[in-house]
């Protein structure tokens, strides 16, 4: 377990069980028992998105590049048979290390996402939304979600095993999946804030209420659903007790940023992906 060497500030609910597994490939740097560097990750749709984090203070300085990067080396043999065909490197939040070995792989820079957070509750006009109801709203819920987001990365192209690996998490709520049905459609939905709660992994850290991914479908773009969606969200979050809300925004959604300004949220930290063709077993032997 790599969760104890962490320092408090540095500790989220990525880092509660990094052991390899079939869906893991990790490498650790030790220094005596400690754990002072890892690098791992799991492949998602052919994507192996890996995470870098040196956890010693000491060895954040000169030394932080040079770990990572013997651990990256380490796991090329696993990369190259991950099946993998795009390697991401994510720093978060972003540092140094990251962007020598970025730079030392020859990977591009492609994506940065601000982690925002603010006070709950919110004083707010929100929209009246319905808990999803499992066996009943899938399909609408993935029709809405694959429409919203057609061109994302992560969130675009769900599908039911998506959905169903989803439902099988311990944070899974179905209350915390707030539907806003379509008022021309009854079949349909306009928009969904789908929550997430994060309960803390060191003394002295908030619960944390996410706004998980909010979706207002293409045919209701324009009427100004964003914010009371979010806001809906929120608001649940509250209503279950949490004091601290969060979500993740692309830093160059220019439009997104002044919603969450409106609602209060402030930024917190900056993660950014590098990325680059993975090396396949062959290409290697």
């Amino acid at each position: 377990m790599l969760e104890g060497a962490l320092e408090p500030s540095m500790r989220d609910d990525r880092f509660k069980d990094w052991r390899p597994s079939a869906h893991l490939i990790a490498a650790i740097a030790n220094a005596g028992e400690q754990p002072i560097a890892f690098l791992g990750g799991a492949v998602d749709r052919d994507r192996l998105q890996l995470d870098g984090l040196i956890v010693s203070s000491s060895a954040q300085g000169a030394e932080g590049p040079m770990l990572l990067a013997a651990l990256y080396h380490a796991l090329e043999p696993s990369i190259a048979a991950s099946g993998a065909t795009t390697v991401e490197l994510w720093g978060k939040p972003a540092h140094s290390w990251h962007r020598s070995l970025a730079q030392r792989q020859g990977f591009e820079e492609v994506r940065s996402l601000h982690q925002l957070r603010c006070d709950l509750p919110i004083d707010a006009p929100v929209l009246s939304t319905r808990a999803f109801i499992p066996g009943q709203d899938e399909e609408r819920l993935l029709q809405a979600n694959n429409r919203a987001f057609a061109s994302h990365p992560d969130q675009g192209n769900l599908t039911t095993d998506d959905l169903a690996e989803a439902a099988r998490q311990p944070w899974f709520d179905p209350e915390g999946i707030r539907l806003y049905d379509d008022p021309e459609d009854p079949e349909g939905l306009a928009g969904f804030c789908w929550t997430k709660i994060h309960e803390p992994v060191a003394p002295g850290q908030p619960r944390l209420g996410e706004i998980y991914a909010i979706g207002i479908d293409p045919d209701h773009h324009g009427q100004g659903l964003g914010k009371p969606m979010t806001a809906a969200g929120l608001a649940w979050l509250a209503d279950a007790g949490l004091t601290t809300g969060m979500l993740y925004v692309e830093a160059d959604n220019e439009p997104a940023l002044r919603t969450y300004d409106k609602l209060g949220f402030e930024r917190h930290r900056t993660d950014t992906a590098w990325q680059r063709r993975a090396a396949s077993r062959s290409a290697r032997s």
